[in-house]
């Protein structure tokens, strides 16, 4: 078996057991902790570390991979964008919907440096990436996460299919289930992609 094949397929193994892990996680929470899925519930803290880990692990990166910085740098921004609007509870202390600020902050400061201080370095570095295998991981888990979640989580739909019987922590289980699914799905293409960075580079 070649050896690109070979290796793979261990990405792929690695992706289905991260897989299991996350419904593992959603099993422990609900059946040990009798968990409603709200938000001091093991799957939501489970969806905090893996996007903290991701905007530490990018911005590593990206320090670490000058050529690739400025894509790196606005990934990692990305997902401290998401983990702020996870932590919107405790921007509420402060202001009612004080997340946003922050959030917009980043958001701002990331897109100036990658797109204008960095410009043509991130545009190659975003077409080298959208060329790379995982790639398409990364793209089917933020539809995932963005738009199949949201379609999922209706309220309307789960109303409709529990025939009055409507549970809301059966459709917040389900709901944040998905998106942290999602999200290992997500640490996982970036992993990948971080790794082959020293080979990108040589070619």
């Amino acid at each position: 078996m070649p050896f690109a094949l070979v290796n793979l397929t261990k990405k792929g193994l690695l992706v289905f057991v991260f897989t299991a892990l996350a419904a593992l996680v959603i099993h422990i929470d609900v059946r040990l902790f009798d968990s409603k899925a709200g938000e001091d519930s093991l799957i939501e803290y489970s969806q905090d570390l893996i996007l903290l880990f991701l905007v530490i692990y990018l911005f590593i990166k990206g320090q670490k991979h000058q050529a690739h910085q400025g894509l790196l740098f606005l990934m990692s921004a990305f997902f401290s964008c998401l983990l702020i609007r996870e932590l919107d509870g405790v921007f509420d202390h402060i202001v009612h919907g004080f997340w946003k600020y922050p959030a917009w902050i980043i958001a701002i400061s990331a897109c100036y440096y990658s797109f204008f201080v960095h410009r043509e370095a991130t545009l190659r570095s975003l077409t080298q990436y959208m060329q790379h295998p995982s790639f398409g991981l990364m793209l089917g888990a933020m539809a995932l996460l963005m738009i199949f979640s949201r379609l999922f989580g209706m309220g309307d739909l789960w109303e409709y299919l529990l025939q009055g019987g409507y549970a809301r922590a059966a459709k917040n289980t389900a709901e944040e289930g998905i998106e942290l699914v999602s999200y290992t799905l997500i640490a996982c293409a970036s992993v990948w992609y971080c790794l082959s960075l020293a080979n990108i580079e040589k070619d």
